[in-house]
């Protein structure tokens, strides 16, 4: 994926961020990231200013999805079960986010149906990857950390720029791009795994 090349280059002002976290449950954190991804995709459905509101929420949801882990690690706490509770929520968040697009007065149902289907595609080619080789695949065009940068531009993006494109608003065209680039991602890691089994 393009920005986990630059994981290790982050973890240092990641771990700068989790500090004052180091009091809660890694869990509780990864919760309220699931609470706010839900809340973004109410502002998303809402429109008009709320879609600003959704564009933070976001960054936060996203920042307390990201030091989940740094504050599992640091506190001995790691575990493939909480491995396991952080994939599902992360899964969820994707749904209300995308939901929050697909029934909003913006998108067409189905340029949110067709981003589903590259969210998912690549979340289970990776997850699977990880079930039969051992290691989970990160790699390929669009990965989560890229969908979230995107999910936290487009409401902004649709706000001051509220034009159609043919009958398609900037966030049908997002969505569409998330679709395409999501399932050749899921592709780069099928041959990817089928090449190392």
């Amino acid at each position: 994926m393009v920005l986990d090349r630059y994981r290790k280059d982050v973890d240092s002002i990641l771990e700068k961020i989790s500090r004052p976290f180091y009091n809660l449950e890694p869990n509780t954190i990864s919760i309220f990231s699931l609470i706010l991804a839900a809340i973004s995709g109410l502002f998303l459905y809402l429109g008009n200013i709320f879609l600003i509101f959704a564009s933070i929420s976001i960054i936060i949801s996203s920042m307390l999805d990201a030091i989940d882990g740094k504050v599992a690690r640091v506190l001995g706490k790691a575990s493939k079960k909480g491995d396991f509770i952080d994939h599902m929520i992360d899964r969820y968040s994707d749904t209300f986010i995308v939901l929050g697009f697909t029934f909003s007065s913006y998108v067409h149902w189905y340029t949110g149906l067709f981003a589903f289907t590259g969210i998912f595609f690549t979340s289970y080619a990776g997850t699977q990857a990880q079930a039969v080789l051992g290691k989970r695949d990160y790699g390929g065009i669009l990965g989560r950390a890229d969908r979230l940068v995107i999910f936290i531009i487009l409401p902004l993006l649709q706000f001051f720029i509220p034009i159609k494109f043919y009958g398609f608003s900037i966030s049908d065209i997002f969505l569409i791009l998330i679709g395409i680039l999501g399932n050749i991602t899921a592709l780069q890691r099928l041959f990817r795994a089928l090449r190392n089994l």
